[in-house]
């Protein structure tokens, strides 16, 4: 379904602990993906004010908006989590798809797919989720110790995270009351929490108990976006300092580079000619001679309130869209990925120097800065040691192995710092640099030498980021496939999910249904070859076809694959979709399935109390009429009430079948099954 929606924390909670007892990892991720600090090196930093155990974060974007994708950064490592920016227009109509990761990465998405009112329960709600897996220690690490009031502003340990509030993209939506009361929210979540609070199910009775810290947020990072005059990014930000009592980090676009420059890096150093950048992206919005300025007097205000303001390198850049990936209606799509590194890059550098050239003194030359343009395993030390906090990543997570790649980048950072003998840091800031000085100073001339070096890296050219993921000669279907898993890392949101199925070759017939009597009119087996199969959780999937540019087989696992809905509701709003939902009674079980437009369910009736699977009763329903169905044989035993059609196909039957006990009763933890308790419990018994 292309419309996000969340799930109870009731659901959240019970799968994220019986997975993690029954399959070592939580929501798809397993342990050994898990970062659980290190005991060599101090990895911790702060950012404005407040520590964290890590500089990692996900940048706002497709792993920041529901609450199941800030808990999977969290187990990954990230310790920052820039969330996904909201705006006053929360009814966007996004393109479908959307994200294009192939090699270099575009998107045609740029803020919040929920309401306002979701998205303060989704971060609220992860919150609270962070809180209790620390009080559970399931990770292995001890929690914080809460009798010191002083401890939480002690900087390293394992557990210590920032929420960073992202918003956008002018100051009319801003300082409407409804964003307002989103920030408000966010700020002081008490009357969020106690309403989250009172919604954790018996079995984590401990959990209502805990203490949530409501103060969430105390940082906003300002997306202006493309084309957003100094004006209104200078009343935005003096809005959020003095009206909100805010930290701000304004993100800056990298045309501000220039269109030569820009357009030198892109086409004669990193050689990608086919890129066009959007003209008029250069003509408005901040130039680079105002942000100076800008930024000076926006520092000095929020000295004089004790607020910081930041700056943040870089926003996607606008470029045409050249490529078949999205609807042609999309003029303009937007790059990220490694061909965005350089340019933000040297544009960091430049800001940098040119600040600390015009400052009046030490303290007006600071600025904090963080960045996000084309970070990876290899470059995410590298801009560590240029003083980057936080340093933020989007594009390499929607790659093979999602948020576990997350896990490389720390364990790349700590071997570095242990080859140099740094125990922090700032340490490993000034050993990199080999000469004495200042952190602040030491950050800068790595930031000069790493810049210098990235520009002629060919990692970051079209020759090294040109290859596209392998297709084979095969197509999806509802049932087998190659069984790679690609789709279920790759999906930002946790969509796709696998489940049991026996290898089967069952013959069955179709039938004509006439004056009551079943004729035999076609003979076909149905036949599944492998015991691990796929499927789709709609309410999580927004259909932004990222799965399917890493699957090897045609067809895209989000379209071929089936989709399940979670609620009733659901499955009657969203009539257009087919798919299947599935609802577990206390006299049995039941699947409805939407099928090219075709509406069909199985009713599985226990007649004996619960004693074995073949002590039931099946109906089942389909255009041809309500049908008993004789399991054993797969034959018609009667009809029950008359169709509209006359064809009984058995094949949907056993899909039907097969998709309920697979899915419903899956020796794994997913969306669907996680809703009933009494099913959770059978299977960690």
């Amino acid at each position: 379904m292309p419309e996000l929606t969340p799930l109870p924390i009731a659901v959240l909670l019970r799968r994220m602990f019986c997975e993690f007892r029954h399959q070592q990892q939580i929501f798809d991720l397993p342990s050994s993906k898990f970062w659980r600090g290190s005991e060599k090196v101090d990895l911790s930093v702060r950012s404005h004010g407040k520590p964290a155990a890590t500089p990692l974060g996900p940048a706002a974007g497709p792993h920041t908006q529901m609450a199941q994708n800030i808990v999977l950064a969290f187990l990954g490592g990230s310790r920052i989590m820039e969330l996904k920016t909201i705006q006053i227009n929360d009814r966007l109509t996004i393109p479908r798809p959307c994200i294009d990761a192939t090699n270099v990465g575009y998107n045609v998405e740029f803020s919040q797919e929920l309401r306002l009112e979701q998205s303060l329960e989704e971060y609220v709600k992860a919150w609270m989720l962070l809180r209790i897996l620390e009080e559970s220690e399931i990770l292995g690490v001890p929690k914080r110790a809460r009798s010191d009031k002083s401890a939480a502003a002690a900087a390293g340990h394992f557990y210590d995270c920032i929420f960073d509030l992202s918003c956008g993209y002018n100051l009319e939506g801003i300082a409407s009351e409804r964003v307002q009361w989103f920030i408000r929210s966010m700020m002081d979540a008490s009357a969020e929490i106690e309403r989250l609070r009172a919604q954790i199910p018996d079995e984590f009775a401990w959990a209502r108990d805990l203490h949530y810290d409501p103060h969430i947020v105390t940082t906003a990072t300002l997306s202006t976006f493309h084309g957003c005059p100094p004006d209104e990014i200078e009343g935005i930000v003096e809005h959020l300092l003095k009206v909100n009592h805010l930290h701000v980090v304004v993100k800056m676009n990298p045309t501000m580079l220039g269109r030569e420059r820009v357009e030198e890096l892109l086409h004669d150093v990193m050689g990608y000619h086919e890129i066009q950048v959007n003209p008029h992206a250069f003509e408005s919005g901040l130039q680079f001679e105002e942000s100076i300025g800008l930024i000076r007097r926006l520092r000095r205000l929020g000295r004089s309130l004790g607020l910081q303001v930041g700056v943040k390198f870089s926003n996607t850049l606008e470029v045409l869209n050249h490529r078949d990936f999205f609807p042609k209606t999309e003029k303009v799509m937007y790059l990220s990925g490694a061909p965005l590194h350089p340019i933000a890059m040297e544009l960091a550098l430049r800001f940098r120097e040119e600040y600390v050239r015009t400052a009046d003194d030490a303290e007006d030359a600071a600025v904090p800065i963080s960045f996000s343009a084309g970070v990876d395993k290899h470059n995410f030390p590298d801009c560590v040691a240029c003083g980057m906090v936080p340093v933020t990543v989007c594009t390499d997570l929607l790659r093979v192995g999602g948020y576990g790649r997350q896990v490389d980048y720390l364990r790349a950072l700590e071997e570095r710092m242990v080859a140099n003998n740094a125990r922090s840091i700032p340490e490993f800031i000034c050993v990199t640099a080999k000469h004495a000085g200042s952190v602040e100073h030491c950050a800068l001339e790595n930031h000069r030498n790493i810049a210098a070096r990235v520009v002629t890296d060919d990692r970051y050219s079209r020759a090294r980021n040109s290859l596209v993921p392998k297709r084979i000669n095969s197509k999806l279907w509802v049932f087998d496939c190659i069984a790679c898993d690609k789709c279920i890392p790759v999906c930002p949101n946790d969509a796709n999910f696998t489940y049991d199925a026996p290898g089967v070759e069952i013959p069955y017939k179709i039938y004509e249904v006439r004056h009551g009597e079943f004729h035999v009119v076609e003979e076909h087996t149905f036949a599944i070859r492998k015991a691990h199969q796929i499927a789709n959780f709609g309410p999580f999937c927004n259909e932004c076809g990222n799965c399917d540019t890493f699957c090897p087989e045609y067809g895209g696992p989000y379209v071929e694959k089936p989709t399940f809905f979670f609620t009733k509701e659901q499955w009657e709003e969203w009539t257009k979709y087919d798919g299947f939902l599935i609802l577990h009674h206390e006299w049995g079980d039941e699947i409805r399935g939407r099928i090219r437009q075709q509406v069909y369910a199985l009713h599985i009736q226990r007649t004996g109390e619960r004693s074995s699977p073949s002590d039931t009763r099946h109906i089942f329903e389909s255009p041809a009429g309500c049908v008993e169905i004789d399991p054993e044989r797969v034959e018609p035993v009667r009809l029950i009430g008359a169709g509209t059609d006359n064809r009984l196909d058995l094949g949907i039957y056993l899909m039907l079948k097969t998709l309920l006990n697979g899915v419903l009763y899956s020796r794994s933890v997913n969306y669907v099954n996680a809703q009933f308790s009494d099913l959770l419990a059978n299977l960690s018994a």
